[in-house]
């Protein structure tokens, strides 16, 4: 079973957590100085009490050399010397051969050799006795001692003193996000139409206010095809269930004899055929957009289905005179072959139903290094001006009074969109030569 760290209230704020690291980073940077310092100071003062150890035994050695011709012992000539040899502090201790202590300097001094590690000595050998030259090192271990004491105070005053200055300025730094979201909060799915403002004039706000704008334009966008779809699809739906209970109605509204009864039937069959075909459009399409249809990817000839999508639409070209030239070559691609074969249907069939008759439809297949290029062409009376994007939109129809000719309910296009978008294929509609191009980019 996991267990997970659930952090502190205050530090799921980014003000607090900012602030905590902050304070965190000059802790161990004063930690590190204060160490570093302490360090250096306790080295440099060891290197000078052993150089002024060494200096008293040199002074020693110097006095003995000097006397040494007169002959008096060496405790006289301690004696004598001992207040310039002694200087700065050192203590002097003489021992016989048994190690006793013969003379010292300060009756106060400890008894040698079990002196412990708060002194520290040079020792010089002559004619049996042994003379101690040490420095007292716990006076000067105390003052470490309240010196580090001091760094730490003085290093919890600044800490405390940095994270109160850095709870203000993170405070004052961050706080246009707090105006930012204000503004924001005045948006709404109903109501998208909110311009958010800089709350200050720094690059970084600048650019995440720009991308807030252009998301809630996006979602303003989104929200009002979203509701021209709502209101499209109401209509489409209301239309042919008015259709379908006036017949039910002329039919009830006197006796009829049985060929008028199978006419009506006939009649009422398509109506409700066609009623399905357009539920069946939209669920697909609610379910593409809502990425529902997560179809498997597998190695596909992609010619093998463009060939398939122009032999079911071979017929329906025939009726109107329509000649299909397909200039196709082998084009391997991973593609889900669900979503091919809706794609390419809509596709055919909105270049069969739209186009002039008696004309050619042309397909061409490409591979190219990366990528593998689909066009469709055919000839479409369409008015210049006429914006190829909007065919894309749900329940577009270029010629409303060619609706019953072709039998389409205007979501073809919009099912060819949101199966490219499903799977990262790009679709393109443009006029080209007097006719409509549409193209298909899978990458391979």
């Amino acid at each position: 079973m996991r267990t997970y760290v659930k952090l502190p209230v205050p530090l799921r704020s980014m003000r607090a957590r900012m602030t905590s690291l902050f304070a965190l980073l000059v802790a161990l940077l004063m930690f590190a100085a204060g160490a570093a310092v302490l360090r250096r100071e306790e080295r440099r003062t060891e290197k000078r009490v052993k150089e002024s150890l060494m200096v008293a035994v040199e002074a020693v050695e110097s006095e003995i050399s000097e006397v040494e011709s007169q002959g008096k012992p060496f405790t006289e000539i301690l004696k004598e010397e001992q207040g310039e040899i002694a200087a700065g502090g050192l203590l002097l201790i003489l021992t016989d051969a048994e190690g006793k202590t013969v003379w010292k300097s300060r009756h106060d001094a400890p008894t040698w050799p079990s002196m412990g590690d708060n002194w520290r000595f040079q020792t010089i050998a002559r004619d049996g006795e042994t003379l101690v030259i040490a420095k007292d090192w716990a006076p000067i271990q105390e003052e470490f001692r309240d010196t580090r004491e001091g760094l730490w105070l003085l290093g919890i005053v600044v800490v405390a003193g940095t994270a109160m200055l850095a709870w203000f300025v993170v405070g004052q730094t961050l706080s246009p996000l707090g105006k930012l979201a204000a503004q924001a909060q005045n948006a709404s799915i109903e109501s998208l139409q909110v311009k958010l403002h800089s709350p200050s004039s720094d690059a970084e706000m600048l650019h995440l206010t720009a991308t807030l704008n252009t998301l809630l334009s996006r979602l303003e966008k989104e929200a009002q095809a979203r509701g021209r779809f709502y209101a499209a699809a109401s209509h489409e739906l209301r239309t042919p269930i008015q259709v379908l209970l006036g017949e039910v109605d002329v039919v009830r509204s006197r006796k009829r004899s049985t060929e008028e009864y199978e006419a009506a039937l006939a009649q009422v069959q398509e109506n409700t055929e066609r009623l399905a075909q357009l539920v069946s459009d939209l669920l697909q399409l609610n379910a593409l957009e809502m990425r529902q249809t997560q179809a498997p990817c597998e190695p596909v000839n992609l010619r093998f289905w463009v060939e398939r999508a122009a032999q079911q639409q071979e017929l329906a070209a025939n009726e109107r005179g329509l000649l299909i030239d397909a200039q196709l070559m082998d084009s391997p691609i991973q593609a889900p072959p669900l979503h091919l074969e809706i794609l390419l249907r809509n596709l055919m069939e909105n270049a069969v139903k739209y186009s002039e008759p008696d004309k050619t439809i042309r397909l061409t297949l490409e591979a190219e290094t990366s990528r593998v290029k689909l066009e469709i062409w055919n000839v479409c009376a369409m008015g210049a001006e006429t914006d190829p994007g909007s065919w894309f939109e749900p329940f577009y129809r270029p010629d409303a009074s060619r609706s019953s000719e072709t039998g389409g309910n205007g979501l073809g296009l919009a099912i060819c969109r949101a199966v490219c978008t499903a799977n990262g294929w790009k679709i393109t509609l443009a006029n080209r030569d007097q006719g409509l191009l549409a193209t298909v980019t899978f990458p391979t």
